[in-house]
């Protein structure tokens, strides 16, 4: 007799396309994101995912459930192979109900190519703004506290293999949670710029929410008011789920990759 997880685990043959981290280099990407991107490397292997409701997290428009990952020959490819994975799809919801339902896979490919880019503009802005600090400290000395090391966490896109399936996952290193000092939280929303982090949340989630909320104005003046990082989420010194606030009515490179 099967067990309520083996009966919602499934397994997939797929194409993982690994995004690699991007970092601030002195200027900025001048169009939007490709998986045709000559850094971003392809492994085949299987992904398997586990659909049981009791494991499943509802975001706005993505649902999340744990996986793990197999590259062909037993191949390692960290922080992904060997370990557990979040496995992220999309979603929308049924007219005059609270069911929900899948996109077809070229419009979810679609969708979660603009969710790298996102991903991709999140991390430049987030290491440019650590940059900014780092000529500061230069200039006036180390600070009187310490500086939260943060990061996004890594992504691939698995396209799935099966001539009879249409279909594209978001697949993103696991983030724990458990600790009790450094639970999964939501920093800063999209409706205001001030930190959104309940009272009872521990010292570290609010020392990170302000440096995030310092970050937001870095990005902001040293992008010449073109665009900066909200939605912060995530746990301990990971990061996930970006999204680019941009000024249209600047005339910039920074927002043609809104646009796409």
């Amino acid at each position: 007799m099967l067990i309520c997880s083996e009966v919602n685990d499934r397994s997939f043959r797929c194409l993982f396309y690994d995004i690699p981290a991007h970092s601030y280099d002195g200027g900025f990407p001048e169009g939007p994101f490709d998986l045709d991107d000559p850094e971003i490397e392809v492994h085949q292997g299987t992904l398997r995912v586990n659909f049981a409701q009791n494991v499943m997290e509802k975001g706005a428009f993505k649902t999340s459930h744990p996986g793990s990952v197999k590259l062909d020959d037993g191949a390692v490819l960290l922080p992904f192979t060997n370990k557990k994975v979040c496995v992220k799809q999309i979603y929308e919801k049924r007219a005059n109900s609270n069911a929900i339902g899948r996109v077809k896979g070229r419009h979810e490919l679609d969708a979660l190519s603009v969710e790298c880019n996102s991903h991709r503009w999140a991390s430049i802005l987030l290491d440019f703004t650590y940059q900014f600090i780092s000529c500061e400290i230069n200039t006036r000395g180390e600070p009187p506290f310490r500086i939260p090391e943060l990061r996004f966490t890594h992504v691939m896109i698995a396209i799935v293999q099966e001539t009879a399936m249409e279909k594209a996952f978001l697949v993103e290193e696991w983030i724990e949670s458990s600790d009790r000092d450094y639970p999964f939280i939501k920093y800063i929303n999209n409706r205001t710029p001030l930190p959104c982090v309940p009272d009872i949340a521990p010292p570290t989630s609010h020392n990170t929410a302000a440096f995030l909320a310092f970050a937001q104005h870095v990005q902001w003046e040293k992008s010449q008011y073109s665009a900066f990082t909200s939605d912060y989420q995530g746990a301990g010194n990971l990061l996930t789920d970006p999204q680019i606030t941009s000024n249209l009515f600047v005339p910039s490179i920074l927002v043609v990759w809104l646009i796409r």
